[in-house]
């Protein structure tokens, strides 16, 4: 009996290792997905325009990571292009007021 339970005990860990190590490379795979881009932006003109922008893109599904700057009038994203379309991002900034430019794709 105590042979038996040694056995299940690690057949179990042995399961759990090798789905650990699938879940980590789902993540892996998730972070090649990431596109990094910079969007010019017409008609800010003050933090608070930079705070709307910045929430309003963060909260997005498939949104990474925002960086806005009032001085570039731009903002610098990294989004997952499978959950998020770039078009979908630019109408989300015209939607709240400010007119989506040129996009420029970043390097990795």
């Amino acid at each position: 009996m105590k042979t038996v339970f040694n056995f299940s005990l690690l057949l179990m860990l042995m399961l759990g290792c090798a789905e650990n190590r699938n879940k980590s490379n789902q993540t892996d795979v998730n972070q090649f997905d990431s596109v990094s881009v910079e969007i010019s932006i017409e008609g800010m003109s003050c933090m608070s325009c930079v705070a709307n922008v910045r929430k309003t893109l963060s909260d997005l599904d498939g949104i990474n990571e925002v960086k806005v700057s009032l001085e570039n009038k731009s903002v610098t994203l990294q989004y997952n292009p499978n959950n998020i379309s770039l078009d979908k991002i630019k109408q989300t900034i015209d939607k709240i007021g400010y007119k989506a430019g040129t996009v420029k794709k970043l390097p990795q």
